[in-house]
């Protein structure tokens, strides 16, 4: 009895307007690529020594919108027919020292969970283009106006006076 009246709810809420359970209305849903292009930099950005590289801002000519280095493909092959794929081209750098096929593997893995959890596309492929190395912190040089100051102070010390300016020669 108690089943019957379960299974009878059920069917009552899929059958109304605002039931939860079965309910669907008439309409696509069209996820802009520029959607899954955020979603997929966002998810690259949490992986740690990874950085994506802004490839396609000259790569097509003027005007056409940077990507930060992700380029998308959405394609209605799936199985079902309804649900779009997703490809993902993804042009990083690596961090130097790193093992790169490791970092590489985690980013397709996070970014195929994420844009299939957040987007329900089906992800076919996800590529990672290694585009070259970074170093966490560049190799400082010189300041030009400490190499300019240590020159006097060096005359100096040859027990010469050094001002900076041009001494005037005797006629």
């Amino acid at each position: 009895m108690l089943v019957e009246e379960s299974e009878n709810r059920r069917e009552a809420e899929a059958s109304s307007p605002g039931g939860e359970e079965g309910a669907r209305t008439d309409g696509i849903i069209h996820i802009s690529e520029d959607v899954i292009v955020e979603l997929a930099r966002k998810t690259i950005q949490g992986v740690p020594n990874i950085q994506t590289v802004s490839r396609f801002g000259t790569k097509f000519g003027i005007g056409r919108k940077g990507n930060d280095g992700i380029r998308i493909s959405i394609g209605d092959d799936s199985a079902d027919g309804s649900t779009p794929t997703i490809s993902v081209d993804a042009y990083v750098l690596v961090k130097y020292g790193k093992r790169i096929p490791d970092l590489a593997w985690e980013v397709q893995e996070r970014v195929k969970a994420n844009l299939e959890r957040y987007t329900g596309y089906i992800v076919k492929a996800v590529n990672i283009n290694v585009q070259g190395i970074y170093m966490e912190e560049p190799i400082p040089e010189p300041p030009l106006e400490a190499s300019a100051e240590a020159e006097p102070a060096a005359v100096e010390e040859a027990g010469e006076s050094f001002s900076g300016a041009p001494e005037a020669v005797p006629q």
